[in-house]
């Protein structure tokens, strides 16, 4: 078993709706240029509602999708539809966001500005680039804004905005300063946010023309300069940028990744200096105390036979579009890399607290599997 089970649960298949029969059309076909046909008429249908002010149509479907590539597609559409203005004219305002993945510790309680004090140079850098792609004129605002302040704008806000209003945007997202936890590397999601003059008419018209490595770098090293503090390390990974309306969950999901990654890298030094290899478990969990909605939760844990006591645990939230499989894939693979010899894949959904304890959350550690608990765990067990 490669992949977790999915630990959501979506709403069973209700009254007709459609636009979730639109996107039900589109993941049923193979044909990659028929699927892109239902894609548009899902969109036209998306935008339809945006120019009437039915967005409540669109959430409702959302609502009702029963599984996570449906939500994804309806998703991914309504993100779509906010790329292009429902407003007239040669020339639109389009909102982007250049996420900014920031690694960065040294000093508990230190404060990272929630601005870059020479945004120009960072410009000139994305220009030189050309980490826009064909965009010419652009502005970019030197705040480093929070997720929270980028989903909060509904995409049908975006496409019904005319040029004035977008243009006002982008000066408006407000500065969200790092404060460091503790001393160790934490990992902080901020976004540049920008506005963009292009065509009217322009469909996917934001993409860097060269590869993320030939600008990300020498970016990288900008706002580190920008950025730094004393006895503080910073390290700041960008992605390329994108439409206001998905920028916010690539961001995410860069960020998951990272974060990630950081703690496995973490949890293996401490467990190879401590007691050697450990038993790493990897499980998918219900949600159970969540807000009502399709979420869940991988729970990655690394224990040991020679010390009881020793638990480490990551838990990788899920939301209702996230794709379990990558998700799955991008676990296993960097344990893979770490060469973690000892990876157990759990393949039933566990309960998110524990049977005995309900006040704690359930975290499986080698003690589980020793005692036959996981579904039947103790039988998966691979080696990489």
């Amino acid at each position: 078993m490669n992949t977790l089970p999915d630990p959501r649960r979506y709403p069973p298949r209700g009254a007709p709706d459609r636009l979730l029969e639109l996107a039900r059309s589109s993941l049923a076909t193979g044909d990659p240029i028929a699927r892109s046909v239902h894609n548009d008429v899902l969109l036209s249908a998306i935008r339809a509602c945006h120019a009437a002010g039915d967005e409540a149509v669109v959430a409702t479907a959302l609502a009702a999708a029963s599984s996570a590539e449906e939500y994804a597609c309806l998703a991914q559409r309504a993100a779509e539809a906010a790329e292009v203005p429902l407003t007239t004219g040669e020339i639109g305002a389009r909102l982007f966001a250049l996420p900014l993945v920031v690694v960065a510790g040294g000093r508990e309680g230190a404060t990272l500005g929630g601005a870059l004090p020479d945004i120009d140079a960072v410009t000139a850098l994305l220009s030189e680039h050309s980490a826009l792609g064909d965009v010419q004129r652009y502005s970019l605002g030197n705040a480093l804004c929070a997720v929270e302040r980028i989903e909060a704008i509904a995409p049908a806000e975006l496409a019904r905005a005319d040029v004035d209003t977008l243009a006002r945007l982008a000066p408006g997202f407000e500065p969200a300063p790092i404060v460091l936890p503790s001393a160790d590397e934490s990992v902080h999601l901020r976004f540049l946010v920008g506005v963009a003059w292009v065509s009217s008419e322009a469909k996917r018209w934001i993409g860097p023309r060269d590869p993320v490595g030939k600008w990300a770098v020498p970016l990288t090293h900008a706002v580190a300069a920008q950025m730094a503090q004393p006895n503080v390390t910073v390290l700041p990974l960008p992605r390329p940028p994108l439409p206001l309306a998905q920028a916010a969950a690539a961001g995410r999901a860069a960020a998951a990744e990272i974060a990630f990654q950081l703690f496995v890298g973490g949890a293996l030094r401490r467990a190879r200096a401590g007691v050697g290899e450990p038993t790493v478990i990897v499980a998918a969990h219900r949600a159970d105390d969540s807000v009502a909605g399709a979420t869940g939760e991988v729970r990655v844990t690394f224990s040991s036979p020679f010390d009881d006591a020793m638990c480490e645990a990551w838990r990788w939230p899920l939301g209702p579009a996230d794709d379990i499989g990558a998700i799955s894939t991008a676990i296993t693979g960097l344990l893979a890399e770490c060469r973690v010899d000892g990876v157990v894949l759990v393949p039933e959904v566990q309960p998110d607290r524990h049977p005995a304890r309900p006040h704690e959350r359930l975290l499986l550690t080698h003690a589980h599997l020793d005692a036959g608990d996981g579904g039947s765990a103790q039988a998966r067990t691979s080696s990489h």
